[in-house]
């Protein structure tokens, strides 16, 4: 960024013409090239950020504009000391303003004078959107809590089983209902899926325990039931990757691969210089193994990415948000990476360059900035409706079907299972219980007749040798 100077005279600047160099068309920067209002009105959107920045400074200052239109759209960069592209243009002096959304870059600010930024712009990740999440199996009875939620209720009905059970054993002689391991586990179980006791323990400690385990479970259920209504209300999607650690393991993995703006190297030169661990495993990939697709603008990366899976483009994210606005084929993630400032370049010590960064700071702060590009996104994004990606909702389309309910029939049958599975071994168990008690006792009349018969014989033996 160039050094302001605020001793320029306003006068000095008025009514001259100014040679501006467009190297593309890129919104909601540069939507296309007219001053004039009437080209607004005709269209139904603004001409795009830098162009509504340069026409508020026109209008100030009475100037007039030469437009010089690109040849080959490219930014440029330094070669072999040499500029090429659009900032070679304002090397060589052949134009006084680039009009365009500049990256701020201390090699750029060296041959032009960088504006005040009028916009921070990270670079955004953009992929085609993945398909509905489809398997609904158990979408009805797991889903409206995350795993951590079910260990924890698992985990405190099990505590709060033992802590009932320490409590009735020390409350014995009070006369408290005396529960057996299983059974205090299986109370709270009972209070957590909303069922009644058989027996009320009698303890005032034993029973505050209980009430607020129900409050806690009538909590939960009502957090249960509210997650379930949302869970239906809102299309559940599956993304391949949520952040740039994972998208580089997908590009390492050979899955994946990079689509980048070739027209300008900045953010390609970015990634190559960075420090970061994650960014040089990405290089390695792009570099080495040639893991990435060089396009012709944002357009072009969009039509591949629709066109080929396993991809994502890597861009501006003002210009990708757009996209995603406009298409709901693509997706657009919330992680943004590098981050940039946009300015635009005036030619080296201008005597516009400190009035254009003055005017940019105050439309900043008013609001303009994000005004024009939100407003363009919206107007783009109804006027193309995305009606190929938006199916008419009707009236079935609001029931529940088996698809998304079969969770709770599949836990009704396994609870047919378990019951019959634990009648089996209830009644298994009392036999073996009644055959042992039948054998024990039993055994003992067997062994008692014994000894009687035993008793008889000793006495017929006395009575004999008394006669003798």
């Amino acid at each position: 960024q160039h050094t302001l100077n605020n001793n320029f005279n306003k006068q000095d600047l008025m009514g001259r013409t100014l040679r501006l160099y467009v190297p593309k068309i890129e919104p909601p920067y540069v939507n296309y090239v007219n001053f004039s209002d009437a080209e607004r009105l005709a269209r139904g959107y603004g001409p795009g950020v830098v162009i509504e920045i340069l026409k508020e400074i026109k209008n100030k200052l009475n100037l007039t504009y030469e437009i010089i239109e690109s040849t080959d759209e490219k930014w440029g960069s330094l070669e072999n000391g040499n500029w090429t592209g659009a900032f070679g243009v304002m090397y060589r002096k052949e134009a006084d303003i680039l009009v365009g959304a500049a990256i701020m870059q201390y090699d750029r600010g060296l041959i032009t004078d960088l504006t005040f930024p009028f916009q921070y712009a990270p670079t955004a990740m953009l992929i085609r959107s993945p398909e509905k999440f489809n398997d609904n199996t158990w979408l009805i009875v797991t889903q409206p809590f995350k795993w951590e939620v079910w260990g924890l209720t698992a985990f405190s009905i099990a505590v709060s089983g033992l802590i009932l059970y320490i409590f009735v054993r020390f409350l014995r002689c009070a006369d408290e209902v005396q529960y057996t391991m299983v059974e205090s586990v299986w109370i709270f179980f009972s209070v957590t899926v909303q069922q009644g006791l058989p027996v009320q323990p009698r303890s005032w400690s034993c029973r505050v325990m209980l009430a607020l385990w129900w409050l806690a479970s009538i909590t939960l259920m009502a957090t249960f039931t509210g997650s379930l209504v949302a869970l239906f209300a809102v299309d559940k999607t599956s993304l391949p990757f949520y952040n740039f650690q994972q998208l580089v393991r997908l590009v390492q993995g050979g899955g994946w691969r990079i689509i980048m703006d070739g027209t300008s190297m900045t953010r390609t030169n970015m990634i190559k210089e960075s420090e970061s661990q994650t960014y040089k495993d990405l290089w390695y990939e792009m570099s080495v193994n040639r893991k990435v697709t060089y396009v012709k603008g944002v357009d072009a990366g969009v039509t591949l990415l629709l066109a080929e899976s396993n991809y994502c483009l890597l861009g501006p994210e003002d210009s990708l948000k757009f996209q995603a606005a406009i298409d709901c084929r693509l997706k657009k993630l919330d992680e943004g990476i590098l981050p940039t400032y946009l300015s635009i370049p005036f030619a080296k010590d201008s005597d516009f360059s400190t009035y254009a960064s003055n005017t940019i700071r105050d439309l900043v702060e008013r609001g303009f900035i994000q005004k024009w590009i939100d407003d363009y996104t919206s107007y783009m994004a109804t006027k193309k409706g995305n009606t190929r990606c938006s199916p008419t909702n009707t009236a079935a389309d609001k029931y529940l079907d088996l698809s998304k309910s079969q969770g709770a029939f599949w836990v009704l049958i396994g609870g047919f299972v378990l019951g019959v599975t634990f009648f089996i071994i209830e009644s298994i168990y009392k036999g073996i219980r009644r055959l042992w008690k039948w054998h024990r006792s039993g055994g003992n009349k067997m062994e008692k007749k014994s000894k009687s018969f035993e008793l008889e014989d000793d006495d017929e033996d006395l009575k004999k040798t008394s006669k003798k």
